[in-house]
């Protein structure tokens, strides 16, 4: 049984590869690369540091916003350390997301040396569900973009449905999603911290847009910072369909259709959704270093974490 559950996970796994090379082969090979290259001649280059910029900011919130749900619950873990874990947490789910992933290497991270494991594991979860409750309150950005209107989010909007769907389908999921309310309610219950944890993650969230935006711009798509954050948050909810690591290639192709809707040339597109992964990449990078300088022992002690996990049949978070 062993054997054959480990299969699956395996296959899943290549599956999850497969699907986003394919897709982003696809919106390659879609490019009319002589048309393109005048877009990239014209490109403000600007536009990649100051996304950059942008992207690391909603990185930080959401590390202030971590330190406010532990301290909501009387803990104290110094900042520096939890800003850190949010960029390893990134790289891991950037670069090794089929082996441990972000979410569990913040999770060992925190609760190092700590006596309130469980808290500290309770509030990532937390952490990860107020990111999402902020996306689902900000859907009617998706009002502001050309093409979707009611009728037209049969086609585009029906998209964001489905992701969430795709998770919800699964009955092992929505076993762990009961398991993991009944740990993080706690964080739910008082408008002492559901007011400002929300308002943090609207200010991260707001920075995240922002910086697609700078890119969209970048590129020569003339599009408001409204519509941009439509575009961004609908292509969110596309990408939790579980068909691809990290939303890879489904990201990519939700942000150039929407582009596209919004009278931007394939080429703009294409060049607006890799480049804007570039950013969120590079980004992460920083820790990849934070890793090599000091936190070496941190990916074992993440896989010791998972391994756990499965044994005690622990409820792992639920969204990405």
């Amino acid at each position: 049984m062993k054997k054959k559950t480990s299969l699956s996970r395996v296959l899943f796994n290549a599956l999850r590869i497969v699907v986003p090379l394919a897709l982003i082969g696809y919106l390659l090979s879609r490019v009319d690369w002589a048309a393109a290259w005048p877009y990239l001649q014209q490109m403000d280059w600007w536009c990649l540091p100051v996304s950059a910029g942008l992207f690391t900011l909603s990185q930080v919130v959401i590390a202030v916003r971590w330190h406010f749900l532990l301290r909501f619950q009387k803990l104290e873990i110094p900042f520096a350390r939890l800003l850190g874990l949010v960029f390893v947490g990134a790289f891991a789910s950037n670069f090794l997301p089929t082996t441990i992933g972000g979410d569990v290497v913040k999770m060992a991270g925190a609760a190092q040396g700590e006596k309130k494991r469980g808290v500290i594991v309770a509030s990532v979860a937390a952490d990860r569900l107020y990111n999402l409750a902020g996306m689902v309150l900000l859907l009617p950005l998706a009002l502001t973009l050309e093409g979707l209107t009611l009728p037209g989010l049969g086609r585009g909007g029906l998209l964001p449905v489905l992701g969430l769907a795709g998770w919800m389908g699964w009955p092992k999921l929505r076993e762990r999603l009961v398991r993991t309310w009944r740990e993080v309610r706690k964080w739910f219950v008082s408008p002492a911290c559901v007011l400002p944890a929300l308002a943090l993650s609207w200010l991260s969230i707001g920075l995240a847009f922002a910086s697609f935006w700078v890119i969209a711009l970048g590129v020569g798509i003339h599009v408001s910072y409204w519509q941009a954050s439509g575009i961004a948050e609908l292509s969110y909810f596309v990408a939790l369909i579980p068909i691809a690591i990290n939303g890879l290639g489904i990201l990519e192709g939700s942000v150039t259709y929407l582009l596209v809707l919004q009278g931007a040339s394939l080429e703009q597109a294409v060049a607006a959704a890799l480049l804007s992964r570039l950013v969120t990449m590079s980004v992460s990078l920083l820790g990849g270093v934070r890793l090599f300088f000091g936190w070496r022992d941190l990916l074992n002690l993440a896989g010791q974490r998972k391994a756990e996990n499965h044994s005690q049949n622990d409820p792992p978070l639920a969204v990405k």
